[in-house]
């Protein structure tokens, strides 16, 4: 038996119930015994008690009473009514109260007893492992908010002022869809109506919501982001609202939420199409009041925060088939922009691919000689279905794969973006034709190769090749597998 394992605490007036019962747990749980309630509560605080059975017939405080303070003072602890009496009202108020967990009759039977007592034990380990589950994850929350803050605060200080007419703070592009865009963006910044930005995932709603932010006149107060579809919405609510100690089980000290966090400045509500609709309903009672009640306060706090919203969703047939509030829709769409995907930005990728590469090669140290031709020839082709976000993944491992002084080139590029066409491109570059022929024989051993997964045998069979000849080309050309 572990000493340090929760104990079971039975509290009767009875002698022979207090000698009795223990004998059936002594070899697996230690057990504690009480002869009043007065006693019981004593012991609550100085044990770490997790199953409580509690006569219901006692002097002083009845079996119901006590159990109703136990499961006041240590709501973890598992209730358990022991009665002989059929004193049915007390009982089913208990019961409906929440704080019996199960009740027994005496004459007990032994085995249904220790059954109980073992799913009761049971029970209260998970509450407990539980609720410090919950109390980490509420701590770790609040820390990663606190430093996303702080480093929004710090990207802010440092960001350069630039000059470049196809950049406008972190958002890049040229193209009349772009330019459309960043004329909305620029009148929601000059307003205080809500904004609702809609577009597909990776399109750059959360860097539209910081530019709307960066460029209005409280760009000097917080910017604070949440991500609707991240968190739970037990974890999500006092995320949002914040919570005073005591508030639920693992809230051991008062937390602002991100509302509070971003009173004089900025919320951006990310993803708030997959918020479920009670969820929508506190939110929308924070936005018509312009105060927030965080969990377990009494009062509300009055709340002066720029509203901005952001779906992948059409919110529209979201109403339609009642799965988004009708009224909330209507309160954040006040001032719509939507995001255009990457394919209708004609000419925006070759300025955002030479962007990114600028960034990721600053930041690796290794400085490149831009990007050929062919490779750029396929990333204006491709569909980009991941839109900025695949973009940005896709030059950030290209130059990962480059070396350094090498320009980004076909092989560097995805198989799903080079793809047959990149033989094409290498063709009708100038140069000789063996020249021209090892550079396509490079270009098939080098998809053929990520296509099985750096399998050579494979990779050597899809070529209609030995394995000893493969291992000579790439030697030859200098191949590697991670390519």
């Amino acid at each position: 038996m572990n000493a340090a394992a929760p104990a079971l605490l039975i509290v009767d007036d009875e002698e022979s119930v207090r000698a009795l019962i223990p004998q059936l747990f002594a070899s697996e749980l230690p057990v504690l015994t009480a002869a009043s309630g007065d006693e019981a509560l004593a012991l609550l605080h100085s044990h770490e008690i997790g199953v409580v059975i509690a006569d219901q017939r006692m002097p002083g405080l009845q079996g119901t009473d006590l159990l109703a303070r136990v499961a006041a003072e240590k709501p973890d602890v598992v209730r358990i009514l022991l009665t002989a009496y059929a004193d049915a009202h007390n009982l089913l108020e208990a019961i409906n109260a929440g704080r019996v967990y199960e009740f027994v009759t005496k004459p007990w039977d032994n085995q249904e007893l220790r059954a109980v007592v073992r799913r009761a034990m049971e029970m209260y380990r998970l509450r407990h492992h539980n609720a410090k589950l919950l109390g980490d994850n509420t701590r770790l929350v609040g820390e990663l908010q606190a430093a996303n803050q702080k480093l929004e605060i710090e990207n802010r200080a440092l960001r350069s002022e630039v000059g470049d007419r196809y950049r406008t703070g972190k958002l890049i592009g040229a193209s009349p869809a772009m330019a459309e865009t960043l004329r909305l963006l620029e009148k929601a910044s000059e307003s205080t109506a809500s904004v609702l930005l809609t577009g597909e995932t990776g399109t750059g709603k959360e860097l539209a919501a910081a530019w709307i932010h960066e460029h209005g006149p409280r760009r000097r107060q917080p910017f604070v982001a949440v991500n609707c579809a991240a968190l739970p919405e037990t974890l999500l609510e006092s995320e949002l609202f914040g919570h005073v100690k005591g508030a639920f089980t693992g809230a051991v000290r008062d937390r602002r939420g991100v509302f509070l966090e971003a009173d004089g400045g900025t919320i951006l509500l990310d993803e708030i199409g997959e918020m479920s609709p009670p969820m929508q309903a506190k939110v929308l009672r924070v936005v018509e009041e312009g105060r927030v009640r965080p969990l377990g306060a009494s009062k509300p706090i009055a709340l002066d925060a720029r509203l901005i919203c952001a779906t992948n969703l059409r919110l529209r047939d979201e109403v339609e088939t009642g799965s988004f509030r009708r009224d909330l829709f209507y309160r954040i769409n006040v001032f719509p922009v939507g995001m255009p995907p990457l394919r209708e930005r004609t000419g925006d990728v070759g300025l955002l691919a030479h962007h990114f590469l600028h960034r990721f090669g600053k930041a690796a140290g290794k400085r490149l000689e831009g990007i050929a031709p062919a490779a750029q020839h396929c990333l204006a082709r491709y569909a980009w279905p991941g839109n900025v976000r695949e973009l940005k993944n896709e030059i950030e491992r290209a130059v990962a794969l480059a070396e350094p002084g090498e320009a980004i080139d076909l092989e560097h590029l995805s198989p799903e973006i080079s793809g047959d066409e990149a033989l094409a491109a290498v063709a009708d570059r100038s140069g000789g034709l063996p020249g021209r022929m090892e550079r396509i024989e490079q270009l098939l051993i080098l998809r053929e190769l990520a296509r099985h997964q750096g399998n050579r045998t494979h990779t050597a069979r899809s070529l209609g090749i030995s394995v000893r000849a493969l291992q000579k080309k790439m030697v030859r050309y200098g191949l590697r597998e991670a390519e």
